[in-house]
Parts: structure tokens; sequence; C-alpha cells
């Protein structure tokens, strides 16, 4: 049983355990403390010593529990080592540790009271400042983006490394330059809690739900970025087609060798939905649809069983996507590499010029009718030399023409 469900819980393999372990208080217990795999021990243990203790002699207890134990010993090695070798245990994510749940990375380096040096500064004053607190626009917007919103505002917002700093609630992420990741940073631009989106453009989904709040949403192309995908660091291919990538997500080419690679079953990561890569995905694919994403179970608590959409987790057969600056800027990911698209690898000129053939559009998204008149000053700023010098420093691609980045 162990063997066929690989790990997973869901499996039809554990229907029967799933049935009857109501009448198991501790199978309850272990599940909630250890993960599902101990549970199915705490059940034979059980049952092995119910049937040793209370239907034979006592010769034969003292003969047969030895070999209870040895069972019970040989099943939990069986279920720690096909545990620690599957789905679940391997594709649970990177587990969302910081920002109160909304952020893979630690971003705490660059916020606007940071003292680490990390957070582009400008070396003079900007033409403007906003002094009061009441008039600073309130920014959120996707994890790669935190940075670039944060720096914009230490150089416009007066005080802003004093004001956060000084309301920092563990309930929050941030008073004025806030961060809840592109799903529920896009709700809170909807619902009139942010002033001002940084990041891709929302999906399909999103656009009908700014549309049943009734606003009307406003793009300003600040910068560019490359959308990447990327292997394993020893995966011997280093480029692929676009529609051999649509075919790997659609279900079409299943095995590396199939690209001339190794004879490697490939295992296509996508992300959570309506989030700036997924949404990024989605545009890419085009007419061609995406296969069911790869899913795998975890327990947390008592709470019951959260799917969670995978992400990488160095495989040697994985393929994965995202934006540049969130792989190489933020260090998301550890022993892969970028693959080159079409012939082309996503240099910065490469994606300045258009010539790298999947360039997303880094946008400042606004609400039409926003009554703060210093919403569009700070539009005007992030297309002057020194809004595009700190999306430059920043590790993004400045906007120098508007055109029609994805």
């Amino acid at each position: 049983t162990f063997l066929i469900a690989q790990g997973s819980i869901t499996h039809p393999a554990f229907y029967v355990n799933e049935a009857t372990a109501c009448l198991f208080f501790g199978t309850y217990l272990t599940l909630a403390l250890f993960g599902s795999l101990y549970s199915i021990v705490v059940v034979i243990g059980v049952i092995l010593a119910v049937s040793v203790l209370f239907t034979t002699t006592l010769s034969t207890k003292k003969k047969y529990l030895p070999h209870c134990a040895i069972v019970i010993a040989a099943l939990l090695v069986i279920n720690l080592t096909v545990y620690f070798n599957s789905a679940n245990y391997k594709y649970q994510g990177h587990g969302f540790e910081y920002m109160n749940g909304y952020s893979s990375v630690d971003l705490d380096d660059y916020t606007p009271y940071s003292d680490s040096g990390k957070l582009v500064t400008l070396d003079h004053e900007p033409e403007f400042m906003i002094e009061s607190k009441a008039d600073m626009p309130i920014l959120d917007g996707a994890e790669a983006c935190y940075p670039v919103y944060s720096a914009i505002a230490k150089a416009l917002y007066k005080d802003i490394d004093v004001i956060e700093e000084e309301n920092k609630n563990p309930e929050k992420n941030g008073e004025i330059v806030t961060f809840y990741n592109t799903v529920v940073g896009y709700n809170r631009l909807f619902q009139g809690e942010v002033d001002m989106f940084f990041g891709a453009k929302p999906s399909q989904d999103q656009i009908k739900e700014a549309e049943s709040w009734g606003v009307e949403l406003e793009y300003t192309q600040i910068g560019k970025e490359a959308f990447v995908f990327f292997v394993n660091e020893d995966n011997p291919i280093d480029n692929l087609t676009s529609e051999q990538v649509r075919a790997i997500y659609h279900g079409d080419i299943t095995n590396f060798k199939e690209l001339g690679g190794a004879d490697e079953e490939i295992v296509a990561f996508q992300r959570p939905a309506n989030s700036g890569s997924q949404t990024m995905m989605e545009y890419f694919m085009g007419d061609v649809t995406l296969k069911e994403p790869l899913t795998y179970e975890y327990i947390a608590a008592m709470a019951g069983i959260i799917d969670k959409v995978a992400e990488y987790y160095n495989e040697d057969g994985a393929i994965g996507y995202t934006f540049k600056y969130f792989l190489e800027g933020l260090n998301q990911e550890s022993n892969v590499k970028i693959l080159s698209i079409d012939g082309v690898y996503p240099t910065n000129e490469a994606i300045q010029n258009g010539e790298y053939p999947v360039v997303a559009g880094l946008y400042c998204v606004t609400v039409k009718g926003n009554d703060n008149p210093y919403v569009q000053k700070v539009l005007d700023f992030l297309l002057s030399e020194d809004g595009q010098y700190i999306i430059e420093e920043t590790g993004h691609i400045k906007q120098i023409t508007r055109d029609h980045s994805l």
C-alpha cells in the first residue's frame, strides 16, 4: 500500500484507512502531529497488539510480541523511506515563512527602515517630496517588486523609514509601504485599501473581480522584465523553443529525451492561480491550455488537508518558471539554470531590445478616479530619470519607450 500510494493520502489505496480512521483517536492525534504515514503505522500497530494480547495464550504472546515489534519497526522504516522520497514530502513549496505568510523570501533587507544597504537610494534630493503621511499613496505589489516600490517610497516619502518602523505591527505588513503578494494586493487595490499596485498585469479573473467592484484599472508601464524558464543545473538542456515549452505545459511532451536530453520524466511545475508568474504563464500559453497542475497534500495540524500547487524542489526532471529578478535578485531558487528560449538568453540587452521572446512589462496599476493628487506625481516620477534609475538599479530593465510587453 505504501509503495502504491507514493505517500499521497488521497490515493485510492488509502480509502479504507480514511473510512476506518474515525475508530482510532490515536490515529487522529498522530496524524495531526506527524503526518499520514505515521498514522498508518499506529493503525497496524494497534491491530497487531490487539490480536496478540487478547486472542492468544501467554506463551504465544511471549513468542509473537517480538515478531510484532519487528514488523512495526520494518513498517516504520518503509514509511520513512517512501515518505522522504515521495512527492508529498518534497513538493511542499517554500513554506511562506516571511511577511505573515505572504512571502516566500525574506524581504527584511528591503524595508524602508533597513540598514542593510540593499535598498536602492538616490544620491540627491528628488524634485519633490511628500511630507504629510496622509498624502502618501499607499503602495503594494508583487513580491519581486517590493524592492522597487520600497525604494520609490524611500526617495519620495519624507521620513518613511521612521513612519514604517514606528508603526510595525505583527499583524500588518507595512503601514504605507505594504506587502500582501499579487493575489491579495490586487484585491486590496480594487477595494480602495491601496492606491498603487506594482507588478504584472492582472489575470482575466482579477480583471473580472475589478469590474465586480466597479473600478476601472489604469496601467502605467514603468519597466521591463524577463519571464524565464529554468531547470536543474545538471540538466543538459540549455535551450527550448516557445512551442516546446507550450507542449510541455500542455502535456504533449513528457520526457526530456524527446527534446534531446536525458531519459528523464519532466516534472512541470506551475504557480498558484492569479499570482503574477501564473498569470504571465497564461498569457505566454495563448490559446494553448495548461495541463492540470501538480498538486500534493500536506497536513496542517488538525485543520485537515490543504492542496498546494507544487513548486520547484531541485529535481532532475523539473522545469519551472518565474521572473528573472525573482530568481536571481531575490535568490528564490538554487542549483538551477535559466534556459534560452528560441535560441536567445535573457540578457539585459536582449530584454531591452525585445530579442528575448518572453518580455514582461513591469507595471504600476492604479484605479481610475483616485482623488489623491500625489498618485499622478508618483507615476510621473516613476518615468523620470530618477525613477528609471531606481528601477534599473533594483535589477529590472528601465522603460525607455512605451511598448507592448505582456
